[in-house]
């Protein structure tokens, strides 16, 4: 069991044992005149609101609904001491008679959220508690429960005797101010319920329709007490009042379940709508991944092809001319010495170019300096060659994993090559930083722009060889302001 479930079972017993007291002491009381009335009043409006009050508390512990109608059900037990015969514990049920309307619009106002939202509820909020505590306290010393028909009750402790016609003055105040401020929340209630979605509405209507019908009566029995109405008319006021107030926590009870129902559809609408847009957002990249891996595919055969082609134009051409020199070399060796020379320094001449196209054709798969030196040295060997003139500005001090640093360098030499070739440009850049754990690439020129990855394979096998490690490759060629080329590479 939970801290906070055992505090509120602590709570819900305080309150049944409040309620045992209540019961006591209206059935001891001397001025009480219906008191079994008071009793199943104040104990279903109480035990209504604390016993809902820690349901909501207990399924929605964040929320601020669940404590003030907890506490709005305390502050009920306060009607109960004014039956007190003890002038001290009357005194205290009179200035306090009224502070359970306070605690109730409070959770009025902020029902569902249990939160002050706008300046006007704050205002109300704060108003409403100002009359049923300070103008209550004053209005309590200059009233005379003797003086207001009341027989048998204790004598007010703190009354300030002779001014009456202040304490008169304070009630007319707070009745017209009261009233101002009931209105003032059925008309905000109105018009929340009016503005809310179907769904809010279905939480606000039966809490909003009974508080509206409890305020209205209230409007009523302090009418009826401003303008001196006999005792039955403003007793039964008060009795319709509070049968209505007792309804108000099982009204709450059912907008909170209708709350939570609507939010559990919304949820299922949200997920729903995010569930879809993840299964679509899964699709585009399978097929993407499988676009890319046939790309992948044929890159390589074509790059097969091309070593392929380049190796038998080439070297090996060069190799079987070697083969056919040294023939010719061992035929003469005996009979023309000299020529047998001249033949073995053209097959060494052979050999060097033979191994030269050799070390070209391994730089284009992998240089050498790369795996040797790192790719600083790299970078510069490539800067070195460019016919457009390239400086290398930023390189990560430390060496980076073998496949991302092998995607940096090819990265950058299509990018270079592409410069070269297409983008007419005085000079470019080179960038290669790392941090946030990822490689950021960029390879910057001042040439005609105007490139795009979809019309050519270099820049789209570059996309594919970034994708392949996690990454992203990014094109920007506005048209007459250069290119750049960012690749940005996961890297742990």
């Amino acid at each position: 069991m939970t801290g906070l479930r055992r505090a509120l079972i602590g709570i819900g017993a305080l309150a049944f044992a409040l309620g045992i007291g209540v019961v006591a002491l209206v059935l001891s009381s001397d001025h009480q005149d219906s008191p079994g009335l008071v009793i199943a009043l104040v104990l279903a409006s109480a035990w209504g609101f604390v016993g809902t009050g820690l349901y909501a508390w207990d399924r929605r512990p964040r929320n601020n609904i669940g404590p003030l109608m907890t506490a709005t059900g305390f502050a009920w037990f306060l009607e109960a001491l004014s039956s007190s015969g003890n002038s001290v514990v009357f005194a205290i049920g009179v200035l306090g008679s009224a502070f359970p309307f306070a605690v109730l619009i409070h959770l009025l106002v902020t029902f569902p959220s249990g939160k002050l939202e706008s300046r006007l509820q704050k205002t109300l909020v704060a108003t409403t508690y100002f009359l049923t505590t300070v103008v209550q306290l004053g209005w309590g010393l200059f009233i005379d429960p003797a003086a207001e028909g009341c027989d048998g009750c204790p004598e007010n402790p703190i009354l300030i005797e002779g001014y009456e016609s202040i304490g008169d003055l304070i009630n007319g105040g707070q009745v017209l101010a009261s009233i101002g401020v009931i209105l003032a929340v059925v008309w905000l209630l109105y018009r929340r319920w009016r503005d809310s979605a179907a769904d809010q509405r279905r939480a606000l209507t039966p809490v909003l329709a009974t508080g509206g019908l409890a305020f209205g009566l209230l409007v009523v029995q302090l009418t009826a007490s401003g303008v001196g109405a006999s005792q039955d008319v403003e007793g039964g006021a008060f009795i319709a009042t509070i049968a209505v107030f007792a309804c108000l926590p099982f009204a709450f009870l059912v907008g909170l379940l209708r709350s939570r129902i609507g939010r559990d559809e919304e949820i299922r609408t949200q997920l729903t709508a995010e569930n879809e847009q993840l299964n679509a957002e899964l699709r585009a990249k399978v097929a993407e991944l499988r676009a890319s891996r046939t790309r992948i595919v044929e890159a390589g055969y074509e790059e097969r092809r091309r070593v392929e082609r380049d190796l038998h134009d080439g070297a090996q051409q060069r190799l079987v001319a070697l083969t056919m020199s040294l023939r010719l070399v061992r035929g003469k060796i005996e009979s023309d010495p000299q020529g047998a020379a001249e033949l073995l320094d053209e097959a060494m001449e052979e050999l060097n170019e033979a191994t030269r196209e050799l070390r070209e054709l391994a730089r284009g798969i992998h240089p050498a300096v790369l795996s040797d030196r790192g790719l600083e040295a790299a970078l510069n060997g490539l800067a070195d060659r460019s016919p457009v003139p390239v400086e290398v500005l930023e390189t990560p001090p430390e060496r980076l994993p073998a496949p991302v640093e092998s995607a940096t360098y090819f990265v950058i030499a299509e990018a270079l090559t592409n410069v070269a070739r297409y983008a007419r440009a005085a000079g470019a850049t080179v960038r290669v930083s790392r941090a946030n754990g990822r490689v950021e690439v960029e390879v910057r020129d001042d040439g005609v722009g105007g490139a795009d990855p979809a019309e050519g394979t270099g820049l789209r096998g570059l996309e594919d060889r970034v994708a392949a490690l996690d990454g992203r490759l990014l094109v920007t060629s506005p048209d007459g302001e250069g290119t750049t080329v960012v690749a940005r590479i996961p890297c742990g």
